[in-house]
């Protein structure tokens, strides 16, 4: 058997979709484009093809192949579940270069990714099927980044190599496992681990004036409290789905906390110093799942200008009372807006967490 290229953009797109289509039935393994890296690619119903996939990157039975789909909705023919968490990444990022590992019910896991390539979507559609696909190149080395050089190195074990030049990021995807209730980043690709984990996390978001008193506390008391909730650290909540951030009706951007509740704060082990003021937008306001207001003059000035979010906008105190602002004042009654915030918030956790 001889290696053949076919330049995706001199060949006829329709028959190159058949011929490759028909190799793939027949238990061949073929080359096919992607905008991380050339991956070669095998039926997965076909009894042989995995297996010679797997002698050809001489790997024995260890290796994992990834389910490369036509659309993120064929994801439910192999996992019985998709998280609220993945879905939002899902949503964001496919398809692209992100490979999200997920149980597959039966006591394993099935890594699933949808290339953002148009052929390379239109041949797995067209097989009726995913396709098992994996970087191109033997254990231990790198992935081979053009189609002259896989043809070259693997001119007797592979069938077709579809020409389509140098992958656009010639970098793997990123991926991304669900393990319980955690995600975990296994590998950063042109996604990083911090973008990943910011766009599945649930946003809550504290308003009050200026996000520089009381809305860093709300904000840090909730990282903290769900922290001892998970029974994790603070830091590690975010890989847990949960995002906690603050901004202001009325502030510029960048200011720092005030010095009153930096002082209580530290206090109590609530670290305030790299905290830096923002407004609050349209494009935060969506992100967000919960919007909760310190006062009730906030809710009024974020109804008025985006009246759309009334739904999630609500205040933080459950008797919708004010948390009275205490900027200007002493440290006592820092002292005690701090701790009256900690109860409100300690009251709201059952609303972000399973």
């Amino acid at each position: 058997m001889a290696c053949v290229v076919h330049a995706l953009k001199t060949t006829d797109r329709s028959r190159l979709v058949e011929l490759m289509v028909a190799a793939l039935r027949a238990g061949e393994l073929v080359v096919l484009p992607t905008e991380t890296v050339y991956g070669l690619a095998m039926l997965p119903s076909h009894p042989t093809a995995g297996d010679r996939g797997r002698a050809m990157k001489g790997r024995g039975d260890v290796l994992p192949y990834t389910w490369h789909l036509a659309r993120a909705q064929d994801a439910e023919r192999l996992v019985p579940l998709v998280p609220a968490e993945v879905r939002r990444l899902v949503d964001r990022y496919w398809p692209g270069p992100l490979t999200v590992i997920l149980p597959d019910g039966k006591g394993g896991s099935h890594g699933l990714r949808v290339p953002a390539h148009d052929f390379t979507r239109e041949v797995i559609a067209a097989c009726g099927e995913p396709l098992w696909m994996t970087s191109v190149n033997r254990h231990g080395e790198p992935p081979l980044g053009t189609a002259t050089a896989i043809a070259q190195t693997f001119a007797n074990e592979i069938a077709i190599v579809v020409d389509d030049g140098p992958s656009p990021l010639g970098i793997a995807s990123t991926i991304v496992r669900q393990t319980g209730p955690r995600l975990e980043v296994l590998r950063e690709g042109i996604l990083t681990a911090e973008e990943v984990l910011h766009t599945a996390a649930r946003l809550v978001l504290f308003v009050c004036t200026g996000n520089t008193c009381r809305s860093p506390l709300a904000a840090a008391w909730a990282r903290e409290l769900v922290g001892k909730a998970l029974g994790v650290p603070p830091g590690d909540v975010l890989a847990h789905g949960l995002q906690f951030a603050s901004a202001g009706t009325a502030t510029m951007d960048g200011m720092p906390a005030s010095d009153g509740s930096l002082a209580v704060g530290a206090e109590c082990g609530l670290l305030l110093d790299r905290h830096q003021s923002q407004a609050v937008t349209a494009e935060l306001l969506a992100r967000s799942s919960f919007v909760y207001c310190l006062a009730q003059s906030h809710r009024r000035a974020l109804l008025a200008e985006f009246p759309e979010v009334a739904a999630k906008v609500q205040l933080l105190r459950l008797d919708g009372l004010d948390i009275a602002d205490p900027y200007g004042r002493d440290l006592n009654v820092y002292r005690r807006t701090r701790d009256e915030i900690r109860t409100m918030v300690q009251s709201r956790l059952r609303d972000w967490l399973p």
